[in-house]
């Protein structure tokens, strides 16, 4: 037996703002099982970049996630922008946040952020041969410290799915 989707009874959006629209859904499943409501998390899709420097060093940086409430390592990323391609943002974000540019950005395919209630994707990038070319440029809610840290050892530093699915992305395309 193959799996059926869920049909869409009626939605109706709980939150929309300039970060997310929260979306409940009622829906049937092909069962005839009632599963509402269903929140779906819509996000716009996301960029995660893995860069290193001319000397082969990691640049990653420590911020403050307030939805784990923790200070944590990881890959340079944010969102994609309305009418940005993806590599656009990986570029944009690798400069606004480490004040890096890189001489190559290899595009490592995308993945779904988490397809149980989301539909936007992550974007991996791998960025080679930065070098610092200008200051941060944060954004007002942004507070980022950019470490270089050797490449050896960095995936048991990063804690999240996508940091460390871009590591592994990154790092079979290195070792290829």
């Amino acid at each position: 037996m193959t799996p059926t989707p869920w049909r869409v009874v009626s939605s109706e959006t709980v939150i929309a703002d300039q970060w997310i629209r929260v979306r409940a859904d009622a829906c049937v499943d092909a069962h005839g099982r009632d599963i509402a409501p269903y929140y779906v998390l819509e996000y716009g899709d996301w960029v995660s970049v893995l860069a290193l420097d001319e000397d082969g060093g990691a640049i990653v940086v420590e911020e403050y996630r307030h939805g784990a409430g923790v200070i944590a390592l990881g890959t340079v990323g944010g969102g994609v922008e309305t009418g940005e391609r993806p590599a656009e943002a990986a570029g944009r974000e690798l400069l606004e946040e480490t004040g890096y540019e890189a001489a190559e950005l290899v595009d490592l395919g995308s993945t779904w952020a988490n397809f149980g209630n989301q539909p936007n994707r992550v974007h991996h990038f791998l960025a080679l041969g930065c070098r610092r070319i200008a200051a941060q440029s944060l954004d007002a809610t942004e507070d980022i410290v950019v470490h270089v840290l050797p490449v050896d050892g960095l995936d048991a530093l990063l804690h999240q799915g996508h940091h460390l699915l871009t590591w592994y992305k990154s790092r079979a395309w290195l070792d290829h």
